[in-house]
């Protein structure tokens, strides 16, 4: 236990170093990840399917690889978990649904290839809102992901198993999908750092869709380094996929592998992001402000227009969209999903093309309003949920005296950036009341992931908050 503790306290940017140096072979650590599952899977349930057999031959692999010199980079040997709706050759992969329940892909999706060419090893697939539809992920197929800071509570969805899966140390990292937050709520709520990269930075051929105009692929990790090492591993143009960007990928890694002497201005938007918001959770991002102040980062407040439109314009896209992913099961097996969802679905078939016209089109808008926003700053910043995570059974919050929906309270945040297609990182904030995680939006111009990481880093590395947010000591 106390090395499997040792291993998966640590950064990708820890382990690669000990991997290449010798200190530690893939085989050691990818033993150690499949024992740690094994030891706490069946309590947080943040597995659905567990490859061992295939991970341990991957790490055979790699260990003759290293020891042959052909070290492939910071992902070499790493293990990994994967949301369980990104396509693996031969691996089941669910959904989170009894409609998929023995659906095996007969391809590897673009991610899984890169992530593979890296090096990187998969140990299974993870659990998540059925279908990625909610952000709680609480699942009547598979049941819920547990929140490791409290098993009481919901981990955030829909990518809450792969952040259950980071945050208890069964893996160093995850790939997790955002339509709406689905990286970002549970990164927050698990004390984790999730980015949701720029639209059409990551390929999302291969991974089940949810809606494609708002779906993103990016990581669940621990650090900002880790964050940096795994988009530059994933990201870039695909031909099997026409809304990838031919935007050159940086070298991440290397740009943020050095002290950061830059000054940086952050812009917080006064409308919206704080009308509504759990004031102790608005006690933490303040303090987390002041932080930022303190080591050459600047913030002021600013204004954004177009926010009384958000969620009218992400509601049509992404319920028009959904509904026409799930027409055909919707008409026969509609008692094979969950209430929640089929639901959810439901209201899609409301949607009017008339409707999903004027929402797409409004899109640009609400993303041209807050890129001018930023005029002058660097990214802007915003809490990442207005509430910590709640009980597993909760269907609403109270906000100073206003009854909120569970889904709204987690939505609200981050629906304005898939909107947009903006990258934002979730950078854990400080805990609620000294016992809960809750995180932080740092939202930047598209494919300029790389001043986010130089903000986050900065920071991260004047405080040393990958220290402070951990629930295994």
């Amino acid at each position: 236990m106390k090395k499997q503790l040792t291993f998966f306290n640590s950064s990708i940017e820890n382990l690669s170093q000990r991997i290449s140096s010798g200190e530690i072979s893939p085989v050691e650590l990818i033993e150690a990840s499949l024992s740690r599952i094994k030891e706490l899977n069946q309590d947080y349930n943040a597995f659905i399917t567990v490859t061992e057999d295939s991970a341990i031959q991957e790490a055979k692999q790699a260990a003759r690889e290293i020891s042959e010199k052909k070290y492939r980079g910071p992902l070499h040997g790493i293990p990994f978990g994967l949301k369980d709706l990104i396509y693996v050759k031969g691996v089941k992969s669910t959904s989170g649904s009894k409609i998929l329940s023995d659906f095996v892909p007969d391809y590897d999706s673009t991610v899984v290839k890169k992530l593979r060419k890296a090096g990187a090893i998969i140990v299974g697939m993870n659990n998540t809102h059925e279908f990625a539809c909610g952000l709680t992920n609480v699942n009547p197929h598979y049941g819920y992901s547990k929140n490791p800071w409290d098993k009481n509570r919901i981990s955030g969805g829909s990518s809450g198993g792969s952040a259950v899966a980071v945050s208890t140390g069964m893996v160093a990292a995850a790939i997790g999908t955002d339509t709406s937050g689905s990286i970002r709520v549970p990164s927050s709520l698990c004390g984790l750092f999730g980015l949701k990269p720029t639209y059409g930075r990551v390929s999302k051929y291969g991974v089940m869709p949810l809606a494609s105009s708002l779906d993103h692929i990016g990581p669940i990790v621990r650090s900002t380094w880790d964050a940096a090492a795994v988009l530059q591993a994933i990201a870039g143009f695909d031909e099997m996929d026409d809304s990838t960007s031919e935007t050159p990928v940086p070298n991440y890694i290397e740009l943020i592998s050095e002290e950061i002497s830059d000054e940086f201005k952050v812009g917080i938007p006064n409308q919206y992001f704080f009308d509504l918001i759990d004031p102790k959770v608005k006690d933490v991002f303040e303090k987390f402000v002041d932080k930022l102040n303190n080591c050459e980062i600047i913030t002021r407040h600013i204004d954004l227009d177009e926010t009384d439109k958000i969620r009218d314009t992400w509601k049509a896209i992404r319920l028009g969209e959904s509904a026409a992913v799930h027409d055909k099961w919707m008409k026969t097996r509609p008692n094979d999903y969950g209430d929640d969802v089929i639901s959810m679905l439901t209201k899609g078939l409301e949607i009017t093309a008339t409707e999903y016209i004027n929402a797409k089109k409004r899109m640009g808008k609400i993303r041209e309003s807050i890129i001018t926003a930023m005029k002058g700053f660097d990214a802007l910043i915003v809490p990442t949920t207005i509430i910590a995570a709640t009980l597993v059974d909760q269907k609403s919050v109270d906000i100073d005296g206003k009854d909120v929906e569970v889904y709204q309270a987690l939505s609200r945040q981050t629906i304005a950036f898939s909107t947009a297609g903006l990258p934002v990182l979730n950078v854990p904030a400080g805990l609620v009341e000294g016992k809960l995680p809750v995180g932080v939006q740092l939202i930047g111009r598209p494919f300029d992931e790389e001043t986010l990481f130089k903000i986050a880093r900065k920071y991260e590395l004047h405080y040393k908050i990958t220290e402070l947010f951990t629930p295994f000591t």
